[in-house]
């Protein structure tokens, strides 16, 4: 079986965890992969390292013909059955393919809790809706929203993300706290993801000026990766007086290894349709305080693992962080829950196996 992955670049996010993990896992499985993005992305030279197929076939808008053409070509050249798209753009461009081979199947990715304004391109979302087989959603709320939009229910298929919890365990090692700076007694909060504004750093910095204010506790802000709002979020750490809080740690490859030596991770993100850097935290046995946005719930709720609160009222989330690590009894609960809630609802081989099962379906 060929399949098609197209997404616009190759960056730093969830998308492109999912990518990796689909391309990785299934090749036992017989699945060969191909990959075309428009451009080469921050994170490329990832994706080439794990799949031999990557070309570069410029998408100039949503309706490019020429590059629907070529991708439709490119499929019927490599055998290629499906093809599985992510974001918006090459969904749309995915499905015109099908004029040039209409063999082809479409599978739409969506990574987003969908929240267009503009009615043309709801329009055209449902327009275009209607070329592609079937739609995974990472989420029940991403089907939800989606079902919101007028999208057929029928077309619908939720596949929640998983986690590789071979990789995202409780590590042994504990001394990236002194290439920090953290102290042992520090409490240490950590956020893992990329600088953008939905992600919430701008909220997680009003969050740490209360907790320094007024709950009077020794801890350290460990801000993890890098991205277009970093140098914003660095000014405004600066303007509060919080550079004693806060470590910008940049972009990291040893996750396990920073959340196993995290007492809390901070998840203060404006929208999330599921947060893998959540699930990756609880695997690691390291309680959540999260806001409750999109699909957020749909992990917490599973089990005593974390607590939420709203995003905007930043006197509220810092309580719940300070009474989370202080109540110890609940705490240890905590800890104790969270790796076996992922492995029994969020495993990478339950989405691996829903997700095969889908391409063999059409």
């Amino acid at each position: 079986m060929n399949i098609l992955h197209l997404v616009f670049s190759f960056e730093r996010g969830g998308a492109e965890t999912y990518i990796i993990n689909t391309i990785e896992r299934m090749k036992e499985k017989g699945v060969k992969f191909f990959v075309v993005c428009d451009h080469k992305g921050s994170n490329h030279d990832k994706i080439e390292d794990i799949c031999s197929n990557v070309e570069i076939i410029e998408i100039k808008n949503i309706v490019d013909i020429k590059s629907a053409y070529k991708i439709a070509k490119f499929c019927r050249d490599n055998n290629i059955r499906i093809i599985q798209a992510h974001f918006l753009r090459e969904s749309f461009v995915a499905v015109l393919s099908k004029i040039f081979n209409p063999k082809i199947k479409v599978i739409w990715t969506m990574h987003l809790i969908y929240e267009e304004k503009r009615s043309i391109l709801k329009w055209l979302n449902r327009f275009f809706s209607k070329g592609a087989n079937a739609i995974i959603c990472v989420s029940e709320a991403v089907k939800q929203s989606l079902i919101k939009e007028g999208i057929s229910d029928k077309k619908l298929v939720t596949v929640l993300n998983g986690v590789d919890t071979d990789y995202f365990k409780p590590t042994d090692e504990r001394d990236i706290r002194k290439e920090l700076g953290v102290e042992k007694d520090d409490i240490l909060l950590t956020t893992v993801s990329r600088f953008q504004k939905i992600k919430g750093h701008d909220f997680l910095i009003d969050v740490i000026n209360e907790l320094k204010k007024n709950y009077m506790i020794k801890f350290k802000s460990l801000l993890v990766g890098d991205g277009e709002e970093m140098e914003n979020i660095r000014a405004k750490v600066k303007s509060l007086d919080l550079d004693d809080k806060v470590i910008f740690a940049g972009y990291r490859e040893d996750i396990p290894r920073i959340l196993t030596a995290s007492d809390v991770y901070i998840s203060p993100s404006e929208n999330e349709a599921i947060s893998f850097s959540i699930m990756e935290a609880l695997a690691c046995e390291v309680p959540v305080a999260a806001t409750e946005v999109g699909g957020v719930p749909e992990i917490i709720n599973k089990g005593k693992c974390g607590v939420m609160s709203h995003y905007g009222d930043e006197k509220r989330f810092a309580k719940a962080v300070f009474d989370l690590y202080n109540n110890k009894q609940e705490y240890e609960e905590m800890k104790r829950n969270s790796r076996s809630l992922i492995e029994q609802n969020f495993s990478l081989n339950n989405m691996i196996y829903e997700t095969y099962n889908l391409y063999e379906s059409l």
